[in-house]
């Protein structure tokens, strides 16, 4: 069980480098990425389409990790 949870523990800190590495492409912060998701900041004109797309593919891997850590938490943690 610590394998996996070691294994996806490392995919998300490769995940959250990429991030960080398209964040500072795009001149913004995390937080200003999820103003933009939920409509409640308008883009950037320095941020092009690319990055935001990419941006959008990591979160969404991101997130499929994040829920593989929940799923174990969930078969195994349970008492």
């Amino acid at each position: 069980m610590f394998e996996r949870i070691n294994e996806i523990i490392a995919k998300i800190e490769e995940i959250r480098d990429e991030i960080q590495i398209l964040l500072g492409m795009g001149k913004i912060d995390f937080v200003d990425y999820i103003m933009i998701k939920r409509g409640s900041m308008d883009m950037p004109e320095e941020l092009q389409m690319s990055v935001l797309e990419q941006l959008n593919e990591q979160v969404d891997r991101l997130k499929e990790q994040i829920d593989r850590l929940n799923k174990i938490k969930r078969e195994m943690l349970v008492f």
